[in-house]
């Protein structure tokens, strides 16, 4: 990670945690003319509108020091229902939700897992399916909850 993006994620971290609000992730993604910005907040309350349109405005002011502001469009949101587990701190939230695992080479002659996500470990997560399944976190392309509707 070049030492520019490195400096605004960390002051981005700062000026969205110091609001009250956790930061997921921020997403980067190319555009024909510039880049599309992604950040992805939480709240133990959970993340109304107004929220995005507060941080959204507060983020522009920061990542325009950073990058020119004709470059790249901004977008916040919240993580939605299938929310991406990353940290492990994520996988400690939501023990006992059923996840979605996609691992980046195959386990087991699979790349793909669903089940219980029953513990965390260090750095081995623990699903169970038919069968308990223990997954280095750094095998784990992505991980994502399954939203249950009743």
């Amino acid at each position: 990670m070049n030492e520019i993006r490195k400096n605004l994620e960390e002051t981005l971290l700062d000026l969205i945690n110091g609001k009250g609000f956790e930061l997921i992730e921020i997403e980067q993604r190319s555009l024909r003319k510039g880049v599309k910005i992604v950040i992805y907040i939480d709240h133990e309350l959970g993340i109304v509108m107004d929220d995005c349109v507060s941080i959204s405005k507060m983020s522009e002011d920061i990542i325009d020091e950073f990058i020119d502001p004709e470059s790249y469009e901004l977008e916040v949101s919240s993580p939605g229902l299938d929310r991406k587990l990353i940290k492990k701190e994520d996988f400690d939230r939501y023990k006992g939700k059923t996840i979605k695992i996609k691992l980046k080479e195959k386990m087991n002659d699979r790349k793909n897992f669903k089940g219980v996500l029953a513990d965390r470990r260090g750095d081995l997560v623990f699903l169970e399916d038919d069968e308990v399944f223990e997954i280095p976190m750094d095998r784990i392309d992505i991980c994502r909850i399954v939203p249950q509707f009743n």
